[in-house]
């Protein structure tokens, strides 16, 4: 069997999918493939493989600046497949954008085609993260369980950007790890009591810790840990106090003297965890003193993204009865993936064996216009905008929308068919369900019966294809009723089809390519921020005016704002967020337009419980046709619980509020939203600046001095210094002109 010693893996934003795939794959040769924009994250993968490997050479490649396009990607992976001298490689397409990811799978499958390579199925993977698997594009063969080799939490720590200040624990925890508090007293007599309590308990968390996983396999205890500052030299910008590995999973431990500090510090916590280790890292916090029932339900309340997945709070005297061995641990915090899936039956992949390459009909000469009326397929992903705009964008005589199982489809169709009606009536007035449904329009977009599976492209490939089979029959039948126009033989011509992979998972988009590929589609992906499509077979195309978003539906828990915001919170959202500041902000960007405004406010505002975490959430979101600009202002002195006296934040919680804010418009609203973050001058802005970047992987270095308001990357804000007074020029962008 010719099978591959060499691997090509595609790298995005996050480093581990790439490291993981490398290490399990264990080719002789890699080659990591990232744009520009992220071959740090490249090379910082190369640098991990390198020693815990026995690769010969590790290659990092980029297909060029931009990301989103076809024929760079294609034409990447060419060069690679010539340097491999026309021999068969593996392909993980986890990494990347979906344009990176379908043109290589695309590329991959048409270099090593069956006839001549049976198992080239086999040779493409795509991680699975929740079952710690590798699946290939072959249903006849098995999963690949992870491999993590031999990967320590330095190794995590560095592919993440991360570096220890220093790689030993500090003295006076070891002293207490290693002889109890009598070790501690004898070397340091004069700390203080609060000192002195902290210590211990970081002593006890961490040689319970160590007594008892020291013999695990795969597991690695470390004691506390400094971050090395990346932006200031000999200083650590975040802290652990404990660290356990399993795996390439990694469980940050904080140690706390007073239950009240868990709250506070347990966002700014998951931040930090997360951005040091990536999404697999959990938190568990461990306070002396007796249990209280509610705190893990207090850290929710505050910070309402953080999830009893995420965050783990235990009392002390919990943490030492219940933690005893490694059988513990796991069953706590790292529960094993679900079992291997059984391969299928050999040849019982789904939908219709595809055409040979010669048999594939090929897409149309130009591409198809709005005025064509195609036929499009596309998903429904977790922000609905992109399938909305897909519409606006392509404007098809009929449409079919796939959802997952994860999708949220409420209101979805409704949304879709009004906005397919604005593209082509824009002068209309806004119709009501009634009238969608008499003009036709609702039955144009349809969605698929039943969710399709978000991680088997086959699957996916198969339902678009029976759909358009459907929807040729269907125009075959009405025009066999025509006048005999069809068998005069000047019948219309078929539709276009074009399959938008914009929305959904990798493997979804994949299999909307793989089914555009039998049918002679256009496959197409929306640039938003640079408001344009590119075809796979046509290239970039601009947009023709602007999406009209019905915004209910995108940004569910806001509504719309009349009059001044301070008019409509209530005394404990003025506490949490400078309401004065936002208005002031907001008037200011509408006075700027010169088009159209809405504005929406965080329907929570008012709710005296409820707006308790305001701060975690853009308060006012405003929009600008398609475009939406988030305004966050998290106070620097806020209430814990309704009732508290107001305390002042940290500068982490403080950038951990900003980052929670941005993604929670990021997930709404992708690349098509942005968010400012307003605080009043002689703040620490600068250092709160600073770790907003830091946790959003990027450098305020690289931000060109001046820079403005812009769409593009929905998870890095733009932070503002402003007082109601004294406004800066940004806000006086129009944003209706961007």
């Amino acid at each position: 069997m010719d099978s591959p010693r060499a691997a090509v893996v595609l790298v995005g934003r996050s480093p581990t999918p790439a490291l993981l795939s490398a290490l399990t794959l264990g080719a002789e040769r890699l080659v990591l493939v990232a744009s520009d924009g992220t071959l740090p994250v490249a090379r910082r993968v190369a640098a991990a493989v390198e020693p815990l490997t026995d690769t010969a050479s590790v290659r990092v490649l980029s297909v060029g600046p931009d990301p989103h396009d076809f024929r760079a990607a294609e034409d990447a992976l060419a060069a690679v497949h010539r340097s491999l001298g026309g021999r068969p490689w593996f392909l993980d397409y986890t990494g990347g954008t979906k344009v990176m990811s379908v043109a290589a799978a695309l590329f991959h499958d048409g270099a090593l085609p069956a006839d001549r390579h049976p198992s080239t199925r086999q040779w493409r993977h795509y991680l699975d993260a929740g079952r710690d698997a590798l699946r290939t594009h072959d249903p006849a063969w098995p999963e690949r369980p992870v491999v993590t080799g031999r990967v320590d939490l330095r190794t995590l720590a560095r592919v993440h950007g991360a570096e220890w200040c220093e790689d030993r624990d500090p003295e006076p925890v070891r002293l207490v790890a290693q002889g109890g508090r009598q070790a501690l007293d004898a070397r340091y007599p004069n700390l203080s009591p609060a000192v002195r309590r902290g210590v211990v308990a970081e002593g006890r968390v961490l040689s319970h810790l160590r007594r008892h996983l020291a013999a695990a396999p795969d597991t690695e205890v470390l004691g506390p840990r400094r971050v090395a500052d990346p932006f200031h030299a000999d200083g650590s910008i975040a802290d652990f106090d404990a660290l356990v590995r399993h795996g390439h999973r990694v469980l940050c431990v904080e140690a706390k003297t007073r239950p009240g500090d868990v709250v506070a510090r347990a966002g700014w916590t998951v931040a930090k965890a997360r951005r040091v280790f990536g999404t697999a890292a959990q938190v568990l916090f461990v306070h002396t003193g007796p249990a209280v029932p509610s705190l893990r339900e207090q850290v929710t309340a505050v910070n309402p993204a953080l999830t009893a997945r995420q965050v783990h709070v235990w009392s002390m005297a919990d943490f030492l009865g219940r933690l005893t061995s490694f059988d513990d641990l796991r069953k706590a915090f790292f529960p094993p993936p679900a079992p291997v899936r059984a391969p299928a039956r050999q040849g019982a992949g789904p939908g219709p064996e595809p055409a040979p390459p010669a048999a594939r009909p090929r897409p149309p000469a130009r591409h198809p216009g709005p005025g064509a009326r195609p036929l499009l397929v596309t998903s429904l992903g977790g922000s609905r905008l992109g399938t909305l705009t897909a519409l606006h964008a392509h404007r098809p005589g009929r449409a079919l929308v796939l959802p997952s199982r994860q999708s949220v489809r409420d209101h979805v169709r409704e949304s879709a068919a009004r906005t397919l009606h604005a593209a082509e009536r824009p002068d209309d007035p806004r119709p009501d369900a009634a009238r969608l449904k008499e003009a036709g329009y609702r039955d144009r977009v349809r969605f698929t019966a039943d969710p399709v599976e978000g991680s088997d492209a086959d699957a996916v490939a198969a339902v678009a294809l029976e759909w358009l089979a459907a929807e040729e029959a269907r125009a075959e039948g009405a025009g066999a009723e025509g006048a005999g126009a069809a068998a005069a033989g000047d019948g219309e011509a078929p539709s276009p089809v074009i399959a938008d992979i914009t929305t959904g998972t990798k493997a979804m988009s994949l299999g909307l390519a793989l089914a555009a590929r039998e049918v002679g589609a256009c496959v197409t992906y929306q640039v938003v921020h640079r408001r344009s499509i590119v075809c796979m077979a046509h290239g970039e195309t601009a947009l023709r005016g602007r999406a009209a978003v019905d915004w209910p539906l995108v940004l569910p828990g806001y509504a719309p704002l009349e009059g001044p915001l301070d008019a409509r919170v209530g005394p404990v959202a003025r506490t949490q967020v400078d309401t004065e500041l936002l208005d002031a902000a907001r008037a200011e960007l509408i006075r700027a337009a010169s088009g159209p405004v809405r504005v929406w406010m965080d329907a929570s505002l008012p709710d005296p419980d409820a707006s308790v975490t305001a701060h975690e959430r853009p308060s006012l979101v405003l929009t600008f046709g398609d475009r939406a600009v988030g305004l966050a202002a998290p106070a620097w002195r806020r209430l814990r619980s309704p009732g508290a006296e107001p305390r002042p934040v940290s500068r982490g919680a403080w950038a951990q509020s900003v980052f929670a804010a941005t993604t929670h418009l990021g997930v709404r609203c992708d690349v098509a939203g942005t968010v400012l973050a307003l605080s009043r001058p002689g703040a620490d802005l600068g250092r709160a600046g600073e770790l907003v970047e830091w946790i959003a992987h990027a450098d305020p270095r690289e931000r060109e001095p001046g820079a403005g308001l812009v769409f593009g990357d929905p998870l890095r804000p733009l932070l503002v210094a402003a007082a109601p007074g004294d406004l800066p020029p940004l806000l006086s962008t129009d944003v209706s002109r961007l």
